[in-house]
């Protein structure tokens, strides 16, 4: 019966496709200029071109510690090196990405477009505490095909990867001045956040210039963060090291300017069930050492990110220059500072879709 069936579907399908080619619906293009599923505008992963001033709302906001990762007699443990003995001034800093989602070659068949898509970036933080010349810096890049539907439904598939390294000139002035059981630049390396989720994404545009999306990411939880924070019991509690995004951009066409944008994203993350439980002092809101103990009824951490753009182009294809503001609030935006919480916020401009 089964078999029946992949027949009877195989078929259809064939017959589709030769009526679409027969009738002209058939067409194959290499590097079209524009994504079918359009990055995010909020997103904090976005892969546009951007450079901004970031403004933290407060010093509380700052990041604390430069946290060392082990794997101790009780799971995961955190232990912090002071950043402020050393930097002790400075709430704002400059926040760069570069980047870009790049279609590498699209099929459709009437009103069904279907692109191999490649896109990646790297965002960085400048002049830090008025010190470092670089805080940190995060990578990601995503290997997937997307997929469109008429003018109303696009659909992603991929792997993505996202990996945070901290910066060598604050490694290097902390393990000079305070090393800690051997060096951190040598002996005992401060340890990174990792992902390699798969991911599933929906797009829909039911009306012009109003679009809603989801996305859905299937975490590694071997890989969640390096070392590995899930255990046998998480595993079996349900734990997948999922995360979940949605959010919604909608645009008003300004004449002889561009769209002007507000765009709204939040996201889900599972890690959220490892409660931390914090010992020693406390600074900025953040504790001198953490360990980690998965709890099956914490609720998912959430972070929320609000943009308001200006395009200043008119046209629909290729990449557009905007003027944006961003608002921010959760994590601290560099995976190897994810215990520190708090909002900034960021005016600047990007080029992206």
């Amino acid at each position: 019966m089964r078999k029946s069936i992949r027949i009877s579907v195989l078929c259809c399908a064939v017959l589709l496709c030769g009526s679409a080619i027969s009738a002209g619906g058939f067409s194959f293009e290499l590097n079209p200029q524009t994504p079918l599923h359009l990055p995010y505008l909020a997103d904090p992963f976005n892969t546009d071109l951007t450079l901004g001033y970031m403004y933290l709302s407060s010093e509380e906001d700052r990041p604390a510690y430069l946290y060392k990762v082990t794997n101790g007699n009780s799971g995961i443990e955190y232990t912090g090196l002071e950043i402020n003995k050393h930097y002790t001034d400075g709430t704002n800093m400059i926040q760069m990405r570069v980047g870009s989602s790049v279609p590498l070659a699209r099929v459709s068949l009437g009103p069904l477009a279907v692109e191999a898509n490649i896109r990646g970036a790297f965002r960085a933080f400048f002049f830090a505490y008025r010190g470092t010349d670089l805080l940190g810096f995060d990578g990601t890049y995503y290997l997937g095909m997307n997929a469109k539907l008429g003018n109303v439904l696009t659909f992603s598939f991929g792997k993505k990867h996202h990996s945070g390294h901290v910066g060598d000139e604050i490694i290097a002035k902390i393990d000079h001045k305070d090393p800690v059981n051997g060096s951190l630049l040598h002996d005992q390396q401060i340890d990174y956040v990792r992902q390699d989720p798969l991911t599933f994404a929906l797009s829909i545009n039911l009306i012009e210039n109003i679009r809603v999306y989801g996305e859905l990411r299937l975490g590694d939880t071997g890989r969640i963060l390096k070392p590995n924070f899930s255990s046998a019991a998480s595993i079996a509690g349900g734990y997948r090291a999922r995360e979940i995004e949605a959010g919604t951009e909608i645009s008003l066409p300004i004449p002889c300017v561009g769209d002007f944008t507000v765009a709204f994203d939040m996201t889900f993350h599972e890690m959220g069930k490892f409660v931390p439980q914090g010992s020693g002092n406390v600074i900025n809101g953040e504790h001198e050492k953490y360990t980690f103990i998965y709890d099956k009824e914490a609720p998912w951490e959430t972070e929320f990110q609000i943009v308001i753009a200006q395009s200043l182009t008119t046209r629909k294809e290729g990449p557009k220059a905007r003027i944006m503001a961003t608002y921010h609030w959760g994590r601290f935006p560099l995976f190897a500072f994810h215990m520190s919480k708090g909002s900034f916020i960021s005016v600047g401009g990007s080029v992206g879709f």
